[in-house]
């Protein structure tokens, strides 16, 4: 399938993708989502109980799709940070998803800031973007999780990481935060390179070497895609895998420059303004109703926004050490997190790459999950 991508001045890249997904052998149900549209490929995998990381997945790549204008890599944030908001819209009206949340990844062709065409790549979370050229593959998305933090600090090798009991501790994703910071690079795009979109259940299942070696003997993204995640599936399958490869099929003259990778680029959203948020401001009321009305619809609002303010828990700092904490770590209006339990550890007694993630704070799903982890931050150091 070719992708053409509609904009003002016609671009002159064509991408050929092709997807593959599987339950895995332990999940029940998938909770990785992903999509297409023109000029733009987008893979989410949501966590949530229930059925909240379906549904925020499902939301992420949906509304990533109907949002973006096929313009410019800013144009993409926006649209990823629309999904942020439709996430946590959705999780106001149903307490059974309150909680939900995503990762995504994303890869589109824009018109680059120097007007020039070109590859634009989003993520949020753990969910990875990789360029394969001539038998190399290169990592372009960071992990935005706990053990990558570990891994860039130095305190843990790529290899101890992809065994570390802590590996699928979030430290960013979608449906968390009101103003989500978007990880954003643009690329040069080179005609016969490939990308691959895939979410943790494929690489926690096989090594860098075994996926480049995979995506250098199946030249047919489809083919491609299938043994991926077949070979995932095979090697345990202990998560839903979902893969997507992209072909970069025609592209502009590069001059004879190699591709290359500029650094990340966040990009921090505003945060939407109340009635945005909630779907306030409808026109046309009569004046005799309005009275009425609308306290009851802000009674109803205020509610929403409370019962979400107060989902969620995390791991922070308090007063020099470190507490499990209710709520959103921002807060939301007036409804801030309320310290929960202080767990008796300093924060300088933890190494700096676990007090830099507390400081930054640590999303967990429960206040049990949060005594854990502080037990296994400070025993670390050990």
């Amino acid at each position: 399938m070719v992708i053409r991508s509609p904009r003002l001045r016609r671009t002159s890249i064509r991408l050929a993708h092709s997807a593959a997904t599987h339950v895995g052998r332990v999940r029940h149900s998938n909770q990785d989502d992903h999509g297409f549209a023109e000029g733009l490929c987008v893979l989410a995998d949501g966590m949530g109980g229930h059925r909240g990381g379906e549904v925020a997945a499902a939301l992420a790549v949906s509304t990533t799709l109907g949002r973006f204008n096929g313009s410019s890599r800013v144009g993409l944030v926006r649209a990823v940070v629309a999904a942020n908001r439709a996430i946590m819209e959705r999780a106001l009206v149903d307490e059974n998803l309150l909680g939900m949340g995503t990762t995504i990844c994303a890869i589109a062709a824009v018109v680059g800031e120097s007007d020039l065409d070109g590859l634009a790549v989003v993520n949020v979370g753990d969910s990875r973007v990789y360029h394969y050229s001539s038998g190399v593959l290169i990592q372009v998305t960071e992990d935005h999780s706990l053990v990558a933090d570990l891994v860039r600090a130095g305190d843990l090798t790529a290899e101890e990481a992809a065994r570390h009991p802590q590996r699928n501790i979030l430290t960013r994703a979608l449906g968390i935060e009101g103003d989500p910071v978007v990880d954003t690079w643009e690329l040069l795009p080179v005609v016969g390179d490939r990308y691959l979109l895939c979410s943790d259940g494929l690489f926690n299942e096989l090594t860098d070497d075994r996926i480049s070696e995979i995506l250098g003997q199946c030249t047919d993204p489809e083919m491609a895609a299938n043994e991926l995640v077949d070979r995932a599936v095979d090697a345990g399958g202990h998560d839903n895998v979902t893969v997507l490869v992209v072909d970069v099929t025609e592209a502009p003259e590069t001059g004879g420059e190699d591709w290359t990778l500029p650094g990340v680029r966040p990009e921090q959203a505003s945060a939407a303004a109340p009635s945005d948020m909630i779907g306030l401001g409808g026109r046309g009321w009569r004046p005799v109703a309005l009275g009425v009305g609308l306290m009851g619809l802000l009674a109803a609002v205020f509610a929403g926004i409370g019962l979400y303010a107060r989902s969620g828990w995390y791991v922070g700092e308090y007063n020099g050490g470190v507490a499990v904490f209710k709520g959103r770590p921002s807060g939301v209006l007036w409804f801030n997190p309320t310290v929960e339990e202080v767990m008796g550890v300093s924060i300088l007694d933890l190494p700096e790459p676990q007090r830099k993630a507390v400081v930054d704070v640590i999303v967990v799903p429960s206040l049990s999950e949060g005594r854990d982890l502080v037990e296994r931050l400070s025993s670390d150091d050990d």
